[in-house]
């Protein structure tokens, strides 16, 4: 391996839309963190979150701060006091929740809901979210949180390694059973994850409600059928297509109101909704007495706790479509046209990603 420079290109976040880029000291990585070389590191909504401001004080708490949680890398030192099999050259996906690895739900594996998530110096981080990410050259992190990914596997597939876990973990929660049929609500990064996951595990039949060009590329990885929510009514699709039955599970990946509302309204007698999109706070008025007299069962999903390997694994053995997410590069020094491009969603964009 090369030699371990001291400082790195960095974009440094100053404050709200001041993102500049710096040279700055390589991470520290002893007694007990692993120092990756950056190879990918992909621009997500958080992230323009977090430039525009809009989550402060809590994301990100300080200025100045490095953003960046979707990373991938070649490892190329380890602390002294770092527990891992994990060797200088293997290639990894970074898992960005840090568990406090007290509490009684990072000690059941729940680390995703940890109990000390707010409580300072508890042990809990949100790398590129609480403390710095790897919009830059170099990234630390615990050993736990680096997952090794094959040599057959592209960078690309590093930079999804986050969204796949997170479609793991959605199903996880509302289980998904052979031949089963699914709705996904959000023709989004995560959305069309979900999609393809669910193909992986077995769904007969697939729907995809949204907007725009990216239902084109739901209708490419295989959604059977795909609802312009701008000329159709999801609901009345889906039963017509389903005998008036509904879907045994749908996915909201949206986040708005009414994409939730849809995701209630196609599912079955006795289905199953999961929700992944964040309303920012707004109130959702559902027609409780459907939920009650159909048994309908509601789940929430964040993170994806102990889902990474199952999300590489799904990657890996080709049941992803990288290609179609991942859809635009540009180096560091670019990250202002990187994320005007991620905003504006021009041509075709999917998931932007940055190399430094």
């Amino acid at each position: 391996m090369p030699a371990i420079a001291q400082t790195m290109k960095a974009v440094v976040t100053h404050g709200t839309e001041d993102a500049r880029i710096e040279q700055i000291p390589v991470p520290e990585y002893e007694p007990d963190n692993v120092l990756v070389k950056v190879a990918v590191c992909g621009i997500c909504g958080t992230d323009d979150h977090l430039l525009a401001g809009k989550l402060r004080p809590m994301w990100p708490p300080y200025y100045p701060f490095v953003q960046g949680h979707e990373w991938g890398g070649t490892v190329v030192a380890i602390g002294g006091e770092a527990r891992t099999d994990l060797q200088v050259g293997d290639r990894v996906a970074m898992e960005p929740t840090v568990a406090c690895a007290t509490c009684k739900m990072c000690i059941q594996g729940d680390y995703h809901l940890c109990e000390n998530s707010d409580v300072p110096d508890s042990g809990y981080k949100l790398l590129g979210h609480t403390v710095d990410g790897a919009f830059s050259e170099y990234g630390a992190a615990p050993p736990k949180n680096l997952h090794r990914i094959p040599d057959s596997m592209g960078w690309e597939g590093a930079v999804v390694a986050n969204h796949a876990a997170l479609a793991v973990h959605a199903f996880d929660q509302g289980r998904i059973e052979p031949a089963d049929t699914v709705a996904v609500i959000g023709p989004g990064v995560l959305g069309l994850m979900v999609l393809q996951v669910a193909k992986a595990l077995g769904a007969s039949k697939t729907f995809m409600a949204g907007r725009g060009y990216r239902l084109d590329i739901a209708r490419e990885l295989g959604a059977d059928v795909v609802i312009d929510v701008t000329k159709e009514d999801p609901a009345k699709v889906v039963m017509e297509e389903t005998g008036g039955r509904g879907v045994d599970l749908s996915c909201e990946c949206a986040g708005p109101v009414e994409a939730m509302q849809q995701a209630l309204a196609v599912v079955r007698r006795g289905g199953r909704v999961v929700l992944q999109g964040v309303s920012g706070g707004m109130e959702v008025p559902f027609t409780t007495d459907r939920i009650v007299l159909d048994e309908i069962s509601i789940y929430g999903a964040r993170g994806c706790p102990n889902c990474y390997p199952r999300g590489i694994q799904l990657i890996a053995d080709g049941h992803i479509r990288v290609d179609k997410l991942v859809t635009h590069s540009y180096p560091l020094d670019q990250f202002h046209e990187a994320m005007r491009m991620f905003r504006a969603r021009e041509d075709g964009a999917v998931r932007v990603v940055l190399c430094p």
